[in-house]
């Protein structure tokens, strides 16, 4: 019997559905922009929280990690010194599992002379690295290729690249130019979700050459990391113990600085990619800010409950249009349950269609997602029923959500009263309020979206535009990988007229993973060191970059006959250029007084003498402050040329004439180039994603608004059919009665502006304060916004008031 009433109720929605195209439209695109908007986020958040959860020891893996502490300021890292991974197989008894791990950012991956690659994230890994993670082997020993020296492990993706269909194991390749290297199987390419992204896996050789790293160093670390399986029967705090005692039998009995430590923490595996404290997260991987998350889940649900509000508005409007068949079939005997429940499934209806229409707008603009937060979300629903039962759920959630209280409303007249009165029973006004109150929620929303865009927008500009300190256009960057040939490098570079200056150096000014080091007046001892950058460059670096100069001099190619090796060790002196930010560091009165005066660096004697002061210029990016600099000439650690183009110069012709220069000198490497402006754009990659994720959410969020309001000004205007007639027979204008139907809405729109306002102010301040030079957050923006939701509410609502304002009035009346 209830199959029967089923499909009833689904014949008379279909109808009535059918019937009423505007209503229905309405409905649909505001429910499928909510729900395609809540799927996205929602893949996007369920990738992100699954990262190295597909481990099957995944609650049980940790990273151990390397803290430094220098009189109180500590700083972490995800490295850890090579010698750790046997001193806890010693020295910490009862571990499943220890591994290590060492990464190649790139190498040079020969396979013949016609086919090299500049290879990316190459892993150098010990055996048992297979025990504590799933790496799928596919073909090959595994386990016996990773304790044989100079062995590796393609992913599929990469023996395809290499070798095409040819069976790749057993060949040979040869790496950095120097070390033949066999094939010994092939893995399983590493998922999205993993911050260990690997393209290849080798065998983790002890020989410094060929990991590039010290093996028996305490005190260097260079990106080997180090993990754990901890058996339940250990405890954490035990653990903590053990990790304390290695630290300071290896490390800190040595230690002759006071105030200064080494200690190694462990890390669960699933907390590593949501905690940025130890330098950014992974080698490969960046931590993600789960605070952002946060955001787009909270961003996620309130375009939903948008969708939500439109759905509750449009129906409960659409009650006078529905009060006389309420009222016929109420008086037919049908109760108020039965008829609840047939607007509930005119409710899960019309969710359905909106959740298959979501599917396919997901589909279709998920590779566009993927594109712009550089991802690889995985949309695959038919395979994965957790999604699916996920979506029934969503859909049924939101039907019921969005259904219930207008069927509440619509049930409750009294037959008598509708059927004598044609319309719905006084004391609607609470209906009435609820949808205003709506409108209002709807609205806030948008205009406190409408805030961080426009605050955004200009915070983007700011970072973009802003003065560094040094210039960077035109500047084009290569790696230096033999210091041997870079005299080579550069006169075949001079020889190019379109090439302005050249310098070499360690980095350019602004960088990520500066050289850092310690200084101090007195000496290494001395409880006030401070913390300095430190770049080591040419005389050239200056010039290049247009550093400009505040006193004295900048470096100069005699400066390094003062640290010959000739000299004994104490009596080298390092000549040194300071940034302003060093003067006042280090308690000089201005930058003349610093000239000449010596101090204490980190760095093999420890002499240094200013010979320079320049003024301040920002080294990282302006989410941080400007921080003392030295610098430097020591030539046997460049490892970077800066080249200056001429302007108004033919760039391409320019990048050709430079990798012509960089193969005659470097035959046996991979050109690549970078331009410097490029680069500083790559520190705001999250704000400008962050920008146009929220420009996205704006523009959505509006319209449905907008739809909203759209089917409440039509109704609104239905329902003063004659209320408009009769104005217009007592001589009002058109333009009158549109401001009557119109100030309403921006009235409430304008109270939104008011409620959403001190909310997008906060918001913003917080984001902002992230940023240690931004914008200020100033009044106009709010007017600004606010003038554009007032003129959008206007020019929405304004073309049904009018239509109604034009209609005849003996029409009007007679309706009625």
């Amino acid at each position: 019997m209830w199959t029967d009433q089923l499909k009833n109720a689904l014949r008379l929605t279909l109808r009535r559905l059918s019937r009423q195209r505007l209503n229905t439209s309405l409905h649909i695109a505001g429910l499928t922009i909510g729900m395609s908007v809540c799927l996205m986020i929602g893949l996007f958040l369920r990738h992100e929280l699954s990262f190295d959860a597909y481990h099957a020891k995944a609650d049980q893996i940790y990273r151990i990690n390397t803290v430094w502490t220098d009189n109180g300021n500590k700083s972490p890292h995800f490295s850890t010194p090579v010698p750790l991974g046997d001193a806890l197989r010693e020295e910490v008894p009862g571990l499943e599992f220890v591994a290590q791990w060492h990464p190649i950012g790139e190498a040079v991956v020969e396979i013949n002379p016609q086919r090299r690659f500049a290879q990316k994230n190459i892993m150098l890994a010990e055996p048992d690295m297979l025990n504590v993670f799933d790496i799928k082997p596919v073909q090959g020993d595994a386990f016996a290729a990773l304790r044989k020296p100079y062995q590796a492990l393609l992913t599929r993706s990469t023996a395809k690249k290499f070798y095409g269909e040819e069976n790749p194991i057993g060949k040979s390749f040869k790496f950095r130019n120097e070390f033949d290297i066999t094939v010994a199987g092939i893995i399983e390419d590493f998922p999205a979700n993993t911050h260990m992204n690997a393209t290849m896996v080798m065998s983790f050789f002890k020989d410094e050459k060929f990991m590039q790293n010290s093996v028996t160093s305490w005190t260097f670390v260079m990106g080997t990391s180090t993990y754990i399986v901890l058996p339940a029967s250990t405890t954490l705090a035990d653990l903590n113990v053990r990790l304390k005692a290695i630290a300071d039998k290896y490390i800190n009995k040595q230690e002759s600085r006071p105030g200064s430590r080494t200690d190694f923490d462990a890390q669960p595996l699933h907390d590593i990619h949501f905690n940025s404290t130890y330098a950014g997260g992974g080698q490969w991987v960046q931590a993600v800010n789960a605070n952002w998350l946060w955001v787009f889940g909270i961003i996620g649900l309130a375009v939903l409950i948008l969708a939500c509000i439109n759905f509750i508005n449009l129906s409960t409007a659409q009650a006078l249009t529905r009060t006389r068949e309420i009222g016929v079939s109420k008086a037919l005997g049908a109760g108020r349950m039965l008829l609840i429940r047939q607007f509930m499934v005119e409710a899960w209806v019309l969710a359905f269609a909106s959740g298959v229409l979501a599917l396919g707008v997901s589909y279709v603009c998920m590779p566009l997602i993927n594109t712009l937060m550089e991802k690889q979300i995985d949309y695959n629903f038919i395979q994965n029923p957790a999604l699916i039962t996920a979506l029934l759920l969503g859909i049924a959630l939101t039907g019921l959500l969005a259904g219930l209280y207008p069927a509440w409303i619509l049930t409750r007249f009294n037959p008598v009263d509708v059927l004598k009165t044609g319309s719905q029973v006084a004391g609607d006004h609470r209906s009435t309020w609820l949808r205003k109150g709506l409108v209002v929620t709807q609205f806030s929303i948008s205009i406190i979206l409408l805030v961080a865009v426009a605050l955004m927008a200009q915070q983007v500009n700011y970072l973009r535009s802003k003065n560094l300190g040094f210039d960077h256009d035109n500047v084009v960057t290569v790696s230096l990988p033999q210091m041997d040939k870079a005299a080579l490098f550069r006169s075949k570079l001079n020889e190019v007229t379109a090439i302005k200056n050249v310098s070499f150096s360690t980095s350019t000014p602004a960088a990520e993973g500066h050289w850092g080091t310690m200084m101090s007046l007195t000496n290494g001892d001395d409880p006030q060191r401070q913390e300095v950058t430190l770049i080591l460059a040419d005389p050239q670096f200056r010039d290049l970059y247009n550093l400009k100069l505040v006193a004295g001099r900048f470096l100069e190619s005699a400066d390094t006959n003062l640290i010959s090796r000739k000299l004994p060790n104490e009596q080298q002196v390092f000549n040194v250029v300071i940034n302003q930010k060093s003067v006042q560091s280090l308690g000089f009165a201005s930058a003349e007084d610093a000239l000449n005066k010596k101090f204490w660096f980190g760095m093999n004697s420890g002499n240094a003498r200013i010979v320079g002061v320049v003024a301040d210029f920002n080294a990282t990016s302006l989410h941080n402050a400007i921080k003392p600099i030295l610098m430097t000439q020591v030539s046997d650690y460049y490892s970077l040329a800066g080249i200056k183009i001429e302007a108004n110069n033919n760039i391409p012709q320019t990048i050709a004439a430079i990798e012509k220069a960089w193969k005659t000198s470097f035959p046996d490497q991979i050109f690549d180039y970078k331009f410097l402006d490029e680069q500083i754009d790559n520190f705001y990659k999250a704000e400008t994603r962050l920008f146009t994720l929220f420009k996205i959410f704006a523009l959505l969020a509006v319209v449905i608004s907008c739809l909203g309001l759209y089917g409440l000004a039509t109704f609104a205007a239905q329902q003063r059919t004659k209320e408009i007639g009769i104005r217009k027979v007592l001589g009002a204008s058109v333009a009158g009665i549109t401001g009557l139907l119109t100030k309403e809405f921006l009235a409430l729109v304008l109270i939104a502006l008011l409620i959403a306002s001190p909310i997008a102010y906060y918001a913003m301040q917080q984001w902002l304060a992230d940023f240690a030079y931004h914008i200020s957050v100033r009044w106009e923006v709010f007017a600004g916004v606010g003038v554009v939701a007032m003129a959008v509410a206007f020019l929405t609502v304004a073309g049904q008031s009018i239509r109604a304002a034009t209609m005849n009035p003996v029409k009007s009346l007679k309706s009625e």
